[in-house]
């Protein structure tokens, strides 16, 4: 089972969600202050602003921070993971060293860290904790006992089959609704499976090795765990044939699908639906929402040609290599060898701390944020951010209002958009209840099981019920923020409201330039491709004039072949991929310095630091994002991530703004010139 609510988040590091995960700190990282204004000595100064801007800003940054061993990357969001990371750090190990009333949220934080830092043990216990599920698995003798086992696997946690939810109706937004969609492969999308290409080949053949090393450390000889990858990979790449890609799950009407239960159970029909019905809590439904149809259809053909027999090795595969960092050193350095050498480039380990600490904050995100925003959080920071909220809301208005593009009726809905839209900043009104979650000293991995099944019950037990509005989807220690079309949201936990992103003590354009163009970039996606499909409550409905839709998809484009014509190393950005987040970048940086523009109108600015307002605003954008990348981690950003790499995020919207060409005089045949037909330009 897992989470498919479409969520549009900023997306670098985060703690605890499973929107993007990048985190970062390692014993010889160097962990230096955050900045919290313009410091000369980042910049490289044998370039120019009009040249590079992004390495103008951050290049000499950049050159004295090399990423670490156990890192995929090194930047702004990094070092601001290590902050919050170290102070989740400090907590746990009181908490677990403390004596605590059972059931109290203290004794469960402490107990699931302990044992999660008990290498020594999970090391001597290795794969035995799964002994119970693996010798179920291996008494299936039907298809019948096939689908028992298989529900029992997705309440504790492995991604096999399929995956299902419950979640706000794209359409009756009030409404939770049980969606389906694609699921049960382990690579990051069907293009590894099926593309043809000398790098995804090489990619399989790694991948081949990994699944053979995972049953060889379930004691099977070579021969025998070699067959078994093979069965695993022609299962995944049966089901890989059905998927969308990555490009087609971006359009939110091809993804809402809304079937009777009998028309989608009739799509494939030899998947038990009743036993995992039974096995998750689900009474019958009278309708479910399909995100991707086509791949039940080929699920359907995929059981008709597999044996149970088969079946056993892909459960079997999914358990262990789902649970493999919490299994003891040898299975963990194995998952770390495929999975984060491959995808990230990482050469090292993240220490045994680390590790702890982020599957304890993700595993009870609400109980540890409750203890991180009494010690860390400022009220101060909430009310200037609040305050900063409303001048963007003014500033978007105005710019609306002044579209030549758009016309009455559909500026008059965006604009009540904004009116509505929900701020949800640092942590929740209303904690979640944690009571019915028991965890005990035995093994990480049956803790982890236990936090699984807490997690389904909780999101199954939403099934007939109002949506709660009031829920997050982010916990307070989460580095990042997100919208949420659903309910007309954005969200911002308490850590990302710190430098570099926001300082209550700075200069107004650098607080713009950072938290304000993030919030902005929220703010936008809104009205990105995705968003702009929802109205003011949240429900997926025609609100644009056709005209104006035609229009806004038109400047979309631009922006697509923009991006589409970035490369790293060979390697180009896909512009339909990352168009969501593009234009939210976009969106966030016009906004705030309209913002910035009507606040300095009460509160002047003057030059600081060698530089204009305006200048030290672009300045800000530029710096948060700062990164250092590895190319392997790149590679499979461009492939996998909305998110474009960093330095495009601050090169590619700057180069649209003509008030950045006039804060730093960019002239034809500047490196950050572009022709104004080229330039994207919406809000």
């Amino acid at each position: 089972m897992k989470k498919t609510i479409l969520l549009s988040a900023l997306g670098c590091a985060v703690i605890g969600s499973t929107i993007v995960i990048s985190s970062c700190k390692h014993s010889s990282a160097n962990a230096d202050n955050l900045p919290t204004g313009i410091n000369k000595a980042d910049f490289d100064t044998t370039l120019t602003p009009q040249k590079d801007f992004y390495q103008y800003v951050n290049g000499s940054w950049l050159k004295k921070n090399p990423i670490p061993a156990d890192q995929a990357s090194w930047g702004s969001f990094d070092i601001l993971y290590i902050n919050v990371l170290n102070q989740l750090h400090t907590m746990l190990q009181d908490v677990a060293k403390t004596p605590a009333q059972p059931g109290t949220l203290e004794q469960k934080l402490g107990d699931y860290y302990s044992v999660a830092m008990d290498s020594v043990k999970a090391t001597a216990e290795g794969i035995h904790p799964l002994d119970g599920e693996l010798a179920k698995i291996d008494e299936i003798k039907d298809m019948h006992s096939f689908w028992t086992e298989t529900s029992r696997l997705m309440k504790m946690g492995p991604d096999v089959m399929f995956s299902f939810d419950i979640e706000p109706d794209q359409k009756v937004c009030t409404k939770e609704a049980a969606t389906f969609a694609q699921g049960g492969m382990s690579l990051p999308n069907k293009g590894y499976y099926l593309d043809s290409s000398k790098a995804m080949e090489t990619i399989r053949g790694k991948y081949i090795v990994y699944l053979t090393n995972i049953f060889m450390q379930m004691n099977e000889d070579e021969s025998h765990a070699s067959a078994d990858a093979r069965k695993v990979m022609s299962i995944e790449t049966q089901l890989a044939k059905g998927a969308m890609s990555p490009i087609e799950e971006r359009d939110v009407h091809a993804t809402y699908n809304k079937m009777t239960y009998a028309q989608f159970t009739g799509s494939a029909p030899s998947v038990e639906w009743g036993t995992i019905f039974d096995a998750v809590g689900l009474p019958k439904l009278d309708t479910v929402i399909v995100n991707t149809p086509n791949f039940f259809i080929g699920l359907e053909s995929v059981l008709k040609s597999t044996p149970a027999e088969d079946w056993k090795p892909y459960l079997k595969y999914h358990l262990v290599s789902h649970f493999a960092s919490k299994l003891g050193d040898k299975l963990a350095r194995t998952n770390f060898d495929f999975w984060n050498r491959t995808f990230a480039g990482e050469t090292q380990m993240k220490p045994m701390w680390e590790r702890a600490v982020g599957t304890t904050s993700g595993s009870m995100g609400e109980l540890l944020g409750q203890l991180y925003v009494k010690k860390y959080f400022s009220p101060e920071a909430k009310q200037k951010v609040y305050d900063m909220v409303q001048h963007l809301i003014g500033a978007y208005k105005d710019r609306i209002n002044n579209l030549d593009w758009m016309d009455a009726s559909t500026k008059k809905a965006a604009i009540d958009k904004l009116d509505k839209v929900t701020l949800k900043l640092c942590y929740p009104d209303k904690w979640r209840d944690y009571s019915k979650l028991d965890l005990k000293k035995d093994a990480w991995v049956s803790n982890a099981i236990r936090v699984n099944e807490f997690e389904v019950a909780y999101n199954i037990s939403k099934y007939g019920k109002p949506v709660d509005k009031t829920e997050w989807g982010m916990s307070p220690q989460t580095v990042n923020a997100y919208y949420n079309p659903t309910n007309n949201e954005i969200v911002f936990p308490a850590a990302i409201l710190q430098p570099p992103f926001f300082d209550p003590n700075r200069d107004i354009p650098m607080n713009y330039g950072g938290i304000g163009a993030v919030i902005g970039h929220e703010m936008t996606h809104g009205f990105d491709d995705q968003g702009s499909q929802y109205d003011a409550s949240g429900n997926m409905v025609k609100w644009w004039s056709q005209k104006d839709s035609i229009n806004y998809f038109n400047k979309l484009g631009v922006l697509i072949k923009q991006f589409d014509n970035y490369v790293i190393d060979s390697v180009h950005v896909q512009g339909k991929l990352t168009i969501g987040e593009n234009t939210a970048d976009l969106g966030g940086i016009t906004i705030a310095y309209y913002a910035l523009q009507n606040e300095m109108k009460e509160h002047p600015e003057e030059m600081k630091d060698g530089f204009t307002p305006e200048q030290r605003f672009f300045i800000s954008f530029a710096t948060i994002w700062r990164s250092n990348d590895r190319p392997e981690g790149i590679k499979s950003q461009i492939q996998n991530d909305p998110h474009s790499p960093g330095m495009f995020r601050a090169n590619g919207p700057t180069s649209d703004l003509s008030v950045f060409y006039s804060a730093f005089n960019i002239k034809p045949g500047d490196g950050m010139f572009r022709d104004s037909t080229s330039r994207a330009v919406i809000w």
